[in-house]
């Protein structure tokens, strides 16, 4: 009788024990606050037909897969600014900071480094050499080819051109020319760099023949299409392309009669990449320069960062050639990268 009560005992003793452990699996745990994004656009924000509203594009697309909270910020334009509004988003209790534009890299850099235990990132730009700092940027070489095989097929009098800025590198004008000889071998390409005064470049091109222009600068292309407009005035025709969203002129109906296709850089998708590894806190640390230690994400076609998209009727006939041409920019003993 009394093994039959002690064996009772034991029993009802590890029915609680079990309880209590099932009580305590039954509690429900708190929600993780979701992770707070510091957005820095660049001066006018919203609506600027450009960086800023490709990536509240980007933004938008990572909120139908991702829980986070945006903090977004806008600066006026000056280096003091840029930094107070980078600082503005850190004590406002943002984990990830994306900066919207190279004008941020001065500003951008000294805070990175006075905050690494923060994670930021900077579109377009790839010359902060700290490892809290992703540098979300595009293959210029690839864009430069795609550029260079449509400029080649729709020009007539087999004369082309691409105007980029002295601060720029070379990829975008060895893309463009091995683009173009894929297409036509003896085509003449022509190189301008310059800082400024795009519109007389533009008018000392139309006057040695060309009639299709690669435009790689980043900001208003307003003055080489005012020049292009004259030309047409002049009886000269020249064909445009661009890169989006870096020239926001590109966008305006007007500029499209012009345009036969643009360079697409897919911000939205680089800012979506930016968010998820938010989400799981695992920074994006592509090393994109060994040598100087820049880390972040290249995106090229493989990763539908850099597309082509074609705008005029008679260029859209060649979508063969210009599918051929997406294949091969991305074989690095073609394009040289």
């Amino acid at each position: 009788m009394r093994q039959i009560t002690q064996m009772r005992m034991r029993r009802v003793a590890l029915l609680a024990i079990a309880a209590g452990v099932f009580s305590l699996l039954a509690v429900p745990s708190k929600a993780a606050e979701p992770v707070k994004i510091g957005i820095a656009y660049d001066t006018g924000g919203l609506g600027d037909y450009s960086f800023n509203d490709a990536v509240a594009v980007g933004l938008n697309s990572a909120k139908k897969q991702y829980a986070f909270q945006v903090i977004p910020t806008v600066t006026i334009g000056s280096e003091a600014d840029r930094e107070l509004r980078l600082n503005s988003l850190i004590a406002k209790g943002a984990k990830y900071i994306l900066a919207v534009g190279t004008a941020y890299a001065t500003s951008l850099e000294k805070v990175a480094y006075a905050h690494p235990e923060l994670q930021f990132g900077i579109v377009n730009n790839a010359s902060i050499r700290l490892l809290n700092v992703a540098s979300l940027v595009f293959n210029e070489r690839q864009g430069g080819y795609l550029a260079g095989a449509a400029a080649a097929l729709a020009s007539n009098a087999n004369k082309i051109a691409i105007i980029a800025n002295t601060s720029q590198g070379k990829d975008y004008e060895l893309g463009f020319a091995s683009g173009a000889r894929s297409i036509k071998k003896n085509i003449t390409v022509i190189s301008r760099y310059g800082v400024g005064k795009y519109g007389e470049i533009t008018q000392e091109l139309v006057s040695m023949g060309v009639d299709v222009i690669f435009i790689s600068i980043t900001g208003s292309a307003a003055d080489v299409f005012a020049a292009v407009v004259d030309a047409k005035k002049r009886g000269n025709s020249v064909k445009l392309i661009g890169i989006e969203p870096d020239q926001y002129v590109s966008l305006t109906p007007a500029a499209r009669k012009y345009i036969v296709a643009s360079v697409v850089k897919r911000v939205d998708k680089a800012v979506v990449d930016f968010i998820s590894s938010a989400q799981i806190d695992f920074p994006l640390t592509d090393i994109l320069d060994a040598t100087v230690g820049i880390y972040g994400r290249r995106f090229g076609i493989a990763e539908e960062g850099v597309e082509i998209s074609l705008w005029s009727k008679a260029l859209s006939k060649f979508s063969k050639e210009i599918n051929a041409a997406i294949l091969r920019a991305q074989t690095p003993s073609i394009i040289g990268n």
